[in-house]
């Protein structure tokens, strides 16, 4: 059994522009975590517009390594003008921080997101320049990553006027 916890790691401080993303950590309450993620995201403005049946019906399950991609494009990247050519370059600090974020989670996690590569499975490619989403908040892009395990529930969301 994982560890229940609320709060992300402290690396996180800061590397999510709160102004384009959320980010949080939650311990799972039930057996159905989209009531975990219903509540995690309920007190932010945008992303209260979110459908529980439509984040039900729009979200594919990925692997930890691409969770580890979808996290730097949610922590960085810009969902209209592509993913920067710095998310594809190694940075230690950022990594590992990113890192102990998805680990936060527990060991048995699953992650989900809203990406449209995430149809491509194994052969997916998160920082491509090109791509689609199932957009869940009205006109706005948005690209979520859910992980979820036993004990907890982390929502990274970034979302960006089109």
């Amino acid at each position: 059994m994982t560890e229940r916890k609320t709060g992300l790691p402290a690396c996180a401080q800061g590397l999510f522009d709160e102004r384009q993303a959320f980010a949080a950590l939650a311990a799972r309450r039930g057996p159905d975590w989209y009531d975990t993620v219903m509540e995690a995201i309920r007190g932010n403005l945008i992303l209260r517009q979110v459908d529980r049946s439509e984040l039900r019906d729009a979200i594919l399950e990925v692997s930890p390594a691409h969770a580890l991609d979808l996290a730097r494009l949610i922590s960085r990247g810009s969902l209209l003008h592509g993913p920067h050519a710095s998310l594809r370059t190694p940075d230690v600090e950022r990594d590992a921080c990113l890192r102990d974020i998805l680990e936060a989670v527990g060991t048995s996690a699953r992650f989900f997101t809203n990406h449209g590569h995430a149809e491509d499975g194994e052969e997916a490619d998160f920082l491509a320049s090109s791509f689609h989403a199932h957009t869940l908040v009205g006109t706005t892009i948005d690209i979520c990553l859910i992980g979820v395990s036993d004990d907890n529930v982390l929502v990274l969301w970034r979302f960006e006027e089109d």
